[in-house]
C-alpha cells in the first residue's frame, strides 16, 4: 500500500473511533492546521487542544469518508462530519487538503461552510453552554493576533 492510501486508511480508521489521544496516528508532531473561523494551529498540541473543544461541543462527532483523490504530495480527503444535535442529527461536507510528511498530516487545510453548524447551534438551546465552553465562541480568546491568519507556506522538502 502506498504511503498517502495507508494515510487514508488511518483517516478513515480515526474518525470511526476519534479522540485526543488518537491524533498522533495521522498528524505530523509539527503540523500546521488551517480551517475556517480560526487562526492557524501549530503542532499536535494544538490540535489536540481544538478537537477538544469540538468534542465539548459535538461529543459523537464522527466522520463519513465519501471519496478522496491525491498522492503522496497532495491528498484530498471528501467527507461528512456527523453529530447529534438535540434529537435530530446535524451532517455538513467538508474537504481537508493534506500535505504529508512520514506518512503524516504535516499541513491540513480543511473548508466547509460554518453556517449550517450555527444554525442548528442556535436553533438548539441545549448547546449554547457546550457552545461557550467549547471555545469557539470566543476566538478572541485564543492569543491569535492579525498575522497569525496571514497564508503559511510549507514546504516538504527536507
Amino acid at each position: 500500500m502506498l504511503e498517502h492510501e495507508q494515510f487514508v486508511a488511518n483517516f478513515i480508521d480515526f474518525w470511526s473511533n476519534p479522540s485526543t489521544d488518537r491524533i498522533p496516528e495521522i498528524l505530523h508532531p509539527d503540523v500546521v492546521l488551517m480551517q475556517p473561523l480560526t487562526a492557524p494551529m501549530h503542532g499536535i498540541d494544538a490540535a489536540r487542544e481544538e478537537f477538544r473543544g469540538i468534542w465539548r461541543l459535538l461529543p459523537d462527532l464522527h466522520a463519513q469518508v465519501d471519496r478522496w483523490r491525491g498522492d503522496s504530495e497532495v491528498l484530498f480527503i471528501e467527507f461528512r462530519l456527523r453529530a447529534r444535535v438535540g434529537r435530530g442529527l446535524i451532517e455538513w461536507p467538508n474537504v481537508d487538503r493534506f500535505v504529508l510528511r512520514d506518512g503524516k498530516a504535516i499541513v491540513r487545510t480543511n473548508y466547509f461552510d460554518p453556517l449550517p453548524v450555527f444554525g442548528e447551534v442556535l436553533k438548539h438551546p441545549s448547546l449554547w453552554w457546550r457552545w461557550w465552553g467549547s471555545g469557539a465562541a470566543r476566538p478572541w480568546q485564543t492569543g491569535h493576533k492579525i498575522a497569525d491568519y496571514r497564508s503559511t507556506i510549507i514546504t516538504t522538502d527536507a
